[in-house]
């Protein structure tokens, strides 16, 4: 079983998506194996205010509840977040969303704390992406801008309490998320979406390892399946975790148990 920890519908300002809807994801989940996926709002992080961007998210997953898991978005510099939050709740959302390159505050800062404190008063994870996507091909009104992984770490360490999911990570044991000792064994976690593996035909395989060398280290427990769909295709997740050197019920962890724990979710 696969539960995708990564996951959109909606559109994208900057590029066509393709008729992103629930039952296209569904669709595209079924053609890669996919049984579950967490999925939120694209529409939500352009929007000044997110609360009709999560309404439509939940109103559009419900037909589809079974295998589409709402994650709302929030927008901590909106005078009425906690509002918008409680609304989440209400809706059943397992989640909460922040993007703050993309909506104008610190990853480490006053605002993000205040998030991540609710989400863990409330026991569900708050979902923090690297990047939306490789910021090289960006539009040129896309700030393209990625959350920094040592404000994450700072983040991690201030709110210890709370479950950080950080999707499209990448450099993952070269970051502070990993080289800093006292947020080792936090409660922090990255999907296979944007990670880099080991593969022997690269040109420079060993500049590579970032995936293989966070589980030499014994940081497996902090990976989640995620694809990143329709931003990326399903296909580099699914090769990645055919690749892990992993044992049999680590591997399970990986694939769907570790999600449905923090999304509270029954298999």
């Amino acid at each position: 079983m696969l539960i995708d920890i990564n996951a959109y519908i909606g559109n994208l300002p900057f590029r066509t998506l393709r008729d992103n809807t629930p039952e296209t994801l569904v669709a595209r989940l079924d053609r890669s194996g996919i049984q579950m996926a967490a999925v939120s709002s694209i529409d939500a992080l352009f929007h000044r205010h997110p609360y009709s961007a999560n309404e439509k998210l939940f109103h559009d997953l419900e037909p589809h509840k079974d295998r589409l898991i709402s994650i709302g978005t929030i927008n901590p510099l909106s005078p009425h977040w906690q509002d918008d939050l409680q609304d989440c709740l209400k809706w059943g959302m397992k989640g909460i969303r922040i993007f703050p390159p993309y909506q104008g505050f610190e990853t480490n800062g006053p605002e993000t704390k205040s998030v991540a404190n609710a989400c863990a008063q409330n026991n569900i994870p708050l979902f923090i992406p690297n990047r939306l996507e490789d910021i090289r091909q960006h539009h040129w009104m896309d700030p393209a801008k990625e959350s920094d992984l040592t404000q994450i770490a700072d983040l991690i360490s201030a709110v210890p309490e709370a479950t950080i999911i950080i999707p499209n990570a990448r450099a993952i044991t070269s970051s502070a998320l990993w080289k800093r000792q006292d947020i080792r064994n936090g409660n922090w976690y990255i999907d296979l979406s944007l990670v880099e593996i080991f593969y022997r035909l690269h040109t420079n395989a060993n500049t590579i390892r970032d995936l293989a060398d966070l589980i030499d280290d014994g940081g497996a427990n902090h990976i989640l399946f995620g694809t990143n769909l329709p931003l990326s295709y399903a296909g580099p997740a699914l090769v990645k975790h055919a690749q892990l050197p992993v044992d049999a019920e680590t591997l399970k962890n990986i694939s769907y148990r570790t999600a449905a724990k923090l999304l509270n979710i029954t298999l």
